[in-house]
């Protein structure tokens, strides 16, 4: 049996190696705050397989492995934000640049699908799939710079979960970069607020920052709102006697990179933040689900929260209560009954590994005569805005403000960055009425409700607010609309709504949107809420540089200049008005020179004699290529369209040449062609 105890020799060999021309080449795909600790597991790796003579290709395909994972393709993630936005117009102009081979409406999708692909991006999500709208998008460089900061920002910090930086004794919670990413993103945003005037119809006139101060985009207000809503439903379930319940509901051990000590999990699957915590969504949807098919109800709320190493746990303070079709009467404490189901869910997945029926799913009971039940919550509430300074957790820890340069990097800062890199949902209302509701009502005037019904005066009185004198009441206007427990269809008061077509940046669409609230008691009748039309006075329209710069060629099949609503005219299929003009095929191919040399196509276009004299059907493949290429360097287009044949000549080739055309890195037109195509090893 062969030792597997690496000698000093051996450990220079790997050393020399990982320092190599040829394993730099590797690693240049690495940013340089991950190489140390890149070469580092590829020695741990190497250590490992010295013994059979292998360890070379293992830490080859380990860099490889983990760059095609961490590292997309066509971008650079050690770069900063002013060369994502050069990156992003660079990528812009690759597009309309590309769009000049289109021959129809399906290629000039699969040509912006490989675009996005190179930088690792999806294809733009519209309405109806409209090719339209979907490259007003691909053309405009913000729309490339948002998703550019999407990946490069999820990326970069996947990465440094990986490697083992996000954790108690290094950066909890989320990494530096990030945090700093985060704070540079609001400061820019709070300076295009600050610089954006807008007026409303009565002359009055606002930055956009002033005006966020006075929505839930204020940290103040949008705690203020949440423990309120949250002691109102204290107040519900105290007067109908519901159990209480404050749960922490945690991810499999697979979901950690990092162990409390600092070192990395064995168990790590490479799973991020965001696939974490839509584990624990589809696990407490399925709870909640069973729940309901028992008959018992619950509401509350559920706080999303990182724990040291990114990933995260959801802390829960929820009401339970035996609904009429309550399927196990002889269970007289409900609220046991439901820890069981909820605990059933949270065993569901790796149910075997050690401590899992400990720390899966944390309960505790709320004991009226101890405190308030908002108490168990408000921490947490704070700890995610803004609220506390320092952070301790169970384990012990205390997490405190850190300092990177001149910044002040506060826990509260790190959770809102982790937050908002991972795209997660940190707070979220189970049960009750809704609060978009509430908030319309709120806008509703007091001379809208002089005549209106019980319910629709008492949900209005309980949303509003007087200024030393009334404040409002959650609980009221849960009354008001019918229980903490009650049915969207059951609603009293509901949102009135209308389609309006909004011109957006890229293009008009239609929306639902509110415009007041209508009650159940009084049918076909809309008390109509109050709603300013701003429009900016200072700053520039975002929405009329869309489309600048996109070339007048034959791709848009349009001479007139490419303003706002270019893309309406964007089509790769041939339209059947005007009736074409019928050309010689040398006639058009002058047309379309002369056109070409103004920027601009010919329309109709010009339409060749069915039996066109060039290009011949008999030329060969290699022929028709050339022949492409030709009318590719000067950016038209041969008309009737040639197309080669393709090559389906049997070719072969060293395992090597294979493998790479089959990664394609090779093509297949660059293998020798087989003589014997039988015993060959062709693809």
């Amino acid at each position: 049996m062969q030792s597997r105890t690496v000698d000093a020799k051996t450990r220079r060999r790997h050393r020399a190696f990982v320092e190599s021309r040829q394993f730099a080449g590797e690693l240049a795909r690495i940013p340089l705050k991950w190489r140390g600790r890149v070469v580092s597991q590829a020695l741990e790796l190497m250590s490992v397989w010295h013994w059979n003579k292998i360890f070379e290709p293992v830490a080859v395909e380990f860099v490889r492995d983990f760059a095609e994972q961490y590292v997309p393709a066509g971008v650079d993630l050690s770069q900063d934000d002013a060369d994502i936005c050069a990156t992003a117009e660079k990528a812009a102009e690759n597009v309309k640049k590309v769009l000049w081979k289109a021959i129809s409406d399906t290629h000039a999708r699969d040509l912006i699908e490989q675009e996005c692909s190179d930088y690792g991006i999806d294809m733009p999500e519209v309405d109806d799939d409209d090719l339209r709208a979907i490259i007003a998008r691909v053309v405009d460089p913000r729309w490339w710079r948002r998703q550019l900061r999407k990946v490069v920002g999820r990326a970069f910090e996947g990465g440094n979960i990986r490697l083992g930086y996000v954790h108690y004794h290094g950066e909890p919670y989320a990494s530096n970069d990030a945090v700093l990413s985060r704070l540079a993103q609001n400061r820019r945003n709070a300076a295009a607020l600050e610089a954006t005037i807008v007026r409303n119809e009565a002359g009055q006139e606002f930055s956009i920052a002033e005006l966020a101060e006075k929505t839930t985009a204020n940290k103040t207000i949008r705690r203020g709102e949440l423990m309120l809503r949250i002691n109102g439903f204290e107040v519900i379930a105290k007067e109908c006697n519901d159990q209480g319940l404050f749960l922490t509901w945690s991810c499999p051990s697979r979901f950690h990179a990092t162990l409390h000590t600092g070192k990395p999990n064995p168990k790590y699957d490479g799973s991020d933040p965001r696939t974490a915590n839509r584990y624990l969504g589809k696990m407490t949807a399925l709870a909640r689900s069973a729940l309901a098919r028992r008959g018992i109800g619950l509401y509350g709320f559920r706080i999303a929260e990182p724990h040291h190493d990114g990933c995260p746990h959801w802390h829960m303070l929820v009401f339970v209560r035996a609904l009429p079709g309550y399927t196990s009467p002889h269970v007289k404490d409900v609220a046991s009954r439901a820890i069981r189901i909820m605990k059933r869910y949270a065993w569901r997945v790796d149910r075997g590994e050690p401590g899992a029926f400990k720390r899966r799913l944390d309960v505790k009971r709320i004991d009226w005569a101890k405190g308030s039940a908002a108490g168990y919550i408000a921490k947490y509430v704070a700890k995610n805005i803004d609220g506390v300074a320092d952070h301790k957790t169970k384990e012990g820890y205390l997490i405190t403000t850190d300092m990177a340069g001149d910044r002040e990097l506060t826990p509260s800062a790190r959770v809102e960055a982790w937050a908002a890199r991972w795209g997660i949902r940190q707070f979220q209302q189970w049960g009750g009425a809704p609060v978009s509701v509430w908030r319309e009502l709120r806008r509703v005037p007091a001379d809208m409700v002089k005549q209106a019904p019980p319910a629709m005066a008492a949900a209005w009185d309980a949303v509003q607010k007087v200024e030393g004198e009334k404040r409002a009441c959650w609980a009221n206007y849960l009354r008001a609309q019918g229980g903490a427990l009650v049915k969207r269809d059951d609603l009293m008061v509901t949102l009135a709504k209308e389609t309006k077509t909004v011109a957006g940046r890229y293009e008009e669409r239609e929306r639902v949107m509110p415009y007041g609230v209508q009650c159940r008691q009084m049918a076909g009748v809309i008390f109509k809420s109050v709603r300013h039309t701003w429009t900016p006075v200072q700053g520039h329209d975002a929405r009329a540089s869309a489309g600048l710069g996109f070339p007048w060629t034959r791709v848009n099949n349009c001479t007139r200049h490419a303003g706002t609503d270019f893309a309406a005219d964007v089509s790769f299929e041939p339209k059947t008005q005007p009736v074409p003009v019928t050309f010689k095929p040398d006639q058009a191919a002058q047309i379309d020179h002369a056109w070409l040399a103004l920027g601009a196509c010919p329309w109709p276009r010009p339409v060749v004699d069915d039996m066109p004299t060039w290009p011949a059907q008999a030329i060969t493949a290699d022929e028709q290529r050339r022949a492409l290429d030709a009318w590719d360097a000067i950016k038209a287009c041969p008309w009737p369209r040639v197309v080669p044949v393709p090559d389906k000549s049997p070719r072969h080739g060293t395992p090597r040449q294979v493998a790479d055309w089959r990664a394609g890195r090779l093509d297949v037109t660059e293998l020798p062609i087989d003589t014997n195509p039988t015993k060959g090893n062709a693809p």
